[in-house]
């Protein structure tokens, strides 16, 4: 009898576990799906940066017309020059420059390197402000992509790429490879983070010819990699089996939303925002951009912010796993 009772109960047991596991996955969609299409999929203008040259540029009525057609999205700052300007948008304190003359006559000066998708909206709003006011106008790209990247996605595929292979290949290490102590674990997420980081490097690269420089990418993205992979590992010896969920969360629904690869900062709702700046993905994804586009003035900003994470990551497995005397691939 105590069989047949124990058997039923494993049932029920794992009856439960499953109906918890549909419930949480499906739940993951729907916030995923909210999250990316609040976030992404319906750019708008919020915090665009904008600079504006000449005598009560602000006022002008092209400027007005400009901000009212981007619903007050922009914020606005005054210059001197146009020069000292176009400098703010190569340190990329600015995502675009609008020089008023004498004359009245307006230049819109975009950066699409800056921000692809804000160049697009500046664009869409600068045919209505002009079509208001009759402004004379010329448009000009500062920093045009190229034709190989010209959309500006590659540094957010790339870091989406490191991502996912740094916690995928945690989540791997474990089900395939145990038991592994403390030491072959890192040694093991060491060799794939710089394995795994350089491959990719190679492959866009000598591959596909994108504008990416190879030691700048193959460090960001090995820190990408290292940091995935010991935030998932930290998690997996705190939570085990559902380390998926914060390490999903953090990277993913949070980090690849508020990265600012597919729609930059500017367009952004809060908390997204703010978060771009200070989760590893967006400091990932601004580190390549400056790399990439704007070799001469990089900020190091988004490298210490990322050099943060890793060595934060990396310490608090290691603090974990001596607490409790195990590792990430210990055996069961």
């Amino acid at each position: 009898m105590p069989r047949p009772n124990l058997r039923r109960l494993r049932c029920h047991s794992s009856s439960l576990n499953a109906a918890l596991v549909v419930l949480v996955a499906a739940l993951m969609g729907a916030v995923f799906a909210s999250f990316y299409l609040d976030a992404l999929g319906r750019p708008t203008a919020r915090a665009i940066a904008v600079g504006v040259v000449g005598p009560d540029a602000a006022q002008a009525p092209y400027v007005r017309a400009l901000d009212e057609a981007t619903q007050h999205g922009l914020v606005l700052t005054g210059f001197p020059t146009a020069q000292a300007a176009q400098r703010a948008v190569e340190l990329q304190e600015l995502y675009a420059v609008v020089v008023v003359g004498d004359d009245g006559a307006v230049r819109l000066e975009t950066s699409s390197a800056s921000g692809a998708s804000v160049t697009r909206v500046l664009a869409q709003a600068s045919a209505t402000a002009q079509q208001t006011t009759r402004t004379r106008l010329t448009t000009t790209d500062l920093h045009p992509l190229p034709a190989s990247d010209p959309s500006g996605l590659s540094v957010f595929y790339v870091t989406i790429a490191a991502t996912i292979i740094g916690f995928v290949g945690t989540f791997q290490l474990r089900a395939n490879a145990r038991p592994l102590d403390l030491r072959q674990w890192l040694v093991a997420t060491g060799a794939l983070a710089a394995l795994g980081s350089l491959l990719i490097v190679v492959a866009v690269d000598g591959l596909l010819g994108l504008p990416l420089p190879f030691v700048e990418t193959w460090w960001a993205l090995g820190l990408q990699m290292a940091t995935a992979s010991t935030f998932a590992g930290t998690m997996a010896v705190l939570i085990g089996p559902w380390a998926v969920l914060p390490t999903w969360t953090v990277f993913v629904l949070l980090g690849n939303t508020s990265s600012g690869g597919a729609v930059s900062p500017g367009l952004l709702p809060q908390p997204f925002a703010v978060l771009h700046e200070w989760l590893p993905s967006g400091a990932t994804v601004s580190a390549l951009r400056a790399a990439a586009y704007f070799p001469d003035t990089e900020r190091w900003g988004p490298r210490l912010v990322l050099l943060v994470w890793a060595l934060a990551c990396l310490a608090a497995l290691l603090l974990v796993c001596r607490r409790r005397g195990t590792s990430p691939g210990a055996a069961d």
